[in-house]
């Protein structure tokens, strides 16, 4: 097939388009970064010019861009949007409803809110990792003594809105959102926001903010609605857990944070800056004795692209327990994950000090990853739900 990618900077285009090639497509990749979600009148222009020369057979991009699913209902050519992130924008649903889109999910929860909003071309797709290009790239003396920790942690720490907007509640509220902060940090993989952030608190925050003449936007609707409080909390939550962590585990051994942002929670872990993603974030992987991989607490259900990453790259992997997981793989056989913590930093000593067991977790992990999560399998799987 003759296919048109959109390519915003994605970090699984290059292996997507890749494999793709080696199926046997003609892949033409345009690059336009995060064009306005609805309205961009260059990009329209540009990608319709594309569509009306009857070349393309269909369009993918990675993540979902509502203007683009316009576009391709006009042109009458489906379009496949594969996500890496999650949660995903909801603040368009009328673009998701076009017959021509197939939108394709990691995390089967976020899958069934879709579902229940009546929006049934919404389907669950698990990410891939490129096991090959991974065990390809070579390790150096030099990266060896760069690199090699007892535990890493490769990413973002999050910094939330929530502070910001509670600065401005009264003692009620306040003790309110931090309750249900608070609970849901201590309940791994049981999201509990979406039942308990109801229409009397959200009231109650909006008026808050609207008497001190605070303007704040939930996408384009005015007011804080509960997708974004509820990210706003999440957000919290993620940061919380994951600068405690970083900081028990400090106490006893040897950890490396590569990240952009600095904490001033962290000024005693080593902060060893960016890692470059294709490259340099694997051989972090493979030299850690542990990659600590706390998910980020927005995403419900499904395996986020960091934890293939990093069981892609050969590395041992401690992550939270994310609902999915169970699906592929055994708990402390073949993965290792936690439900607190406290349990986190117990099997941080636990695997470190049990090294023959701790590699055998570790090519069980692989094993399972190279052959249940490859790209081939994904693509060939979208195509078929497209009837491509």
């Amino acid at each position: 097939m003759n296919i048109l990618l959109h390519d915003f900077g994605s970090y699984i285009q290059p292996d997507l388009i890749n494999h793709l090639t080696k199926m046997g497509h003609h892949c033409k990749n345009l690059v336009y970064p995060r064009p306005n979600p609805v309205e961009d009148d260059y990009f329209e222009k540009y990608v319709t010019a594309h569509l009306k020369t009857g070349v393309y057979d269909c369009v993918i991009s990675t993540n979902f861009h509502p203007l683009l699913a316009r576009i391709c209902c006009q042109c009458n050519i489906k379009y496949l949007a594969w996500s890496y992130d999650s949660p995903i924008s909801k603040d368009h649903p009328e673009y998701f409803s076009h017959p021509t889109s197939y939108v394709f999910l990691f995390d089967s929860t976020e899958v069934q809110e879709f579902h229940d909003m009546g929006l049934h071309n919404v389907y669950h797709l698990p990410l891939a990792v490129d096991t090959k290009r991974l065990s390809a790239i070579p390790i150096t003396d030099a990266d060896r003594k760069r690199f090699s920790c007892e535990v890493s942690f490769v990413g973002r720490l999050y910094q939330s809105k929530l502070n910001n907007i509670l600065s401005h509640q009264d003692d009620y509220t306040i003790g309110y959102i931090n309750a249900l902060t608070d609970a849901q940090f201590k309940l791994v993989g049981f999201p509990l926001l979406d039942d308990v952030i109801d229409d009397a608190i959200l009231c109650r925050i909006n008026n808050a903010l609207n008497k001190q003449g605070i303007v704040y936007h939930s996408g384009e609707e005015k007011g804080i609605n509960k997708a974004a409080l509820s990210l706003c909390i999440t957000n919290q939550i993620t940061h919380n857990e994951r600068i405690i962590l970083l900081r028990l585990l400090n106490h006893f051994c040897d950890v490396h944070l590569y990240s952009d942002e600095r904490s001033e929670q962290l000024l005693e872990v080593p902060f060893k800056g960016p890692v470059t993603y294709s490259v340099e974030m694997p051989k972090v992987f493979r030299l850690s004795k542990i990659n600590l991989c706390p998910t980020a607490r927005g995403i419900r259900s499904g395996i986020p692209l960091r934890m293939l990453d990093i069981i892609g790259a050969g590395g041992f992997l401690l992550s939270n327990a994310q609902p999915e997981l169970g699906t592929y793989f055994r708990p402390d056989i073949d993965i290792v994950w936690y439900n607190s913590v406290e349990e986190a930093v117990e099997k941080a000593r636990y695997y470190l000090s049990h090294e023959e067991r701790r590699l055998q977790i570790q090519q069980n992990s692989y094993a399972i990853i190279k052959e249940k999560f490859s790209y081939p399998e994904r693509i060939a799987t979208m195509f078929q739900t497209a009837g491509l």
